[in-house]
């Protein structure tokens, strides 16, 4: 007898595991009946782990993290989960022929910035899929390393990561910061230029995790290891070579056939055998979930989203770990 998992997701390549893991019945071999609910927004995972709308979610850690602190209107207990994406956000910006930003000092940087910025006769637009994100952290890192302003340089506005080519293409933004293959796809489009992301910001970060709720691990206990197994199997059928132009084609297919309705070329350019920094990994690297999360902490910390009274709750949750006594 299978258990119900209604697990919610957005239309991101590196949804990839959990699009395998049902479509070719991995779910169901370990005795998981499991539901992908396809989310229009960040907002609306959020919102659906809080009030029982969904009993997992494929999630990056600084959502997960403050909507188990209450910020979508109560508290949930949510923990680490099991890790599995890292890495493949990148940031897109207006134009082609961009000056790099790798490689160069910051100096250079700032002048390749302000070049870019000051072309544009207006205040930049950039968009991140969420404030508490992976995206908009690796962002503010991006501006200091260009001695840029967040605040006073650009605007930065909320957008789901499957709207922003059409908003680039519209001239509504003049860049983002996104999962895999949007940044791509700008790209290829000819819309936008890849300048920098997580290969050189904060390589190999941890970027979703899938989050269960208490809710369906106190329902259907024992399951736990039987969600962690199926997903481990995906991974590595992910990550296999062999089958990149299955789960490419998984990812490219209708909503209605099983898959994403992701762009086909792109997500072909940044699958795991790619020779290219902003390809995807799946898995679970050798590396403690504190460690993996540390900067993370740290940054929202420094965006004044954490206080030291919340440090006690997330080392209950198992976010943080104590560090070992010498």
């Amino acid at each position: 007898m299978s258990s119900a998992i209604r697990i919610g997701l957005l239309r991101l390549a590196d949804s990839a595991p959990l699009i395998v893991a049902r479509n070719l019945g991995i779910f169901e071999r370990h005795g998981l009946d499991a539901e992908l609910i396809i989310s229009p927004s960040w907002a609306n995972i959020a919102d659906g782990l809080v009030w029982n709308g969904l009993d997992a979610a494929l999630i990056f850690p600084p959502l997960a993290i403050m909507t188990a602190l209450g910020h979508r209107g109560r508290e949930i207990n949510l923990g680490p989960g099991i890790p599995v994406s890292h890495g493949g956000n990148t940031i897109v910006l207006r134009g082609q022929h961009i000056p790099s930003f790798v490689g160069v000092d910051d100096m250079t940087k700032h002048r390749n910035f302000e070049s870019w910025r000051t072309g544009l006769n207006r205040r930049p637009k950039l968009a991140v899929v969420h404030l508490y994100s992976t995206h908009f952290l690796i962002l503010m890192d991006f501006f200091k390393s260009v001695r840029a302003n967040p605040e006073q340089d650009v605007e930065i506005i909320i957008m789901p990561p499957d709207r922003m080519i059409d908003a680039l293409a519209s001239q509504e933004i003049d860049g983002f910061c996104a999962g895999p293959p949007w940044g791509t796809e700008a790209d290829l489009r000819g819309l936008g230029s890849i300048v920098a992301g997580s290969a050189n910001i904060h390589a190999g970060h941890l970027e979703k995790t899938l989050v269960t709720t208490q809710r369906w691990n106190q329902s259907s206990p024992g399951l736990s290891q039987a969600l962690k197994s199926a997903i481990s199997e995906a991974t590595r059928f992910c990550m296999n070579p062999r089958n990149s132009a299955e789960v490419v084609r998984q990812l490219s297919i209708s909503l209605a056939k099983g898959g994403l309705a992701l762009p086909s070329e792109a997500t072909a350019q940044i699958m795991p055998d790619q020779n290219t920094s902003n390809a995807m990994q799946f898995g679970f690297l050798a590396l403690d979930v504190d460690l993996s999360i540390d900067w993370m902490v740290q940054a929202m910390r420094t965006q004044c989203w954490l206080k030291s009274t919340n440090m006690k709750r997330l080392y209950e949750l198992g976010w943080l770990t104590p560090a070992p006594i010498p």
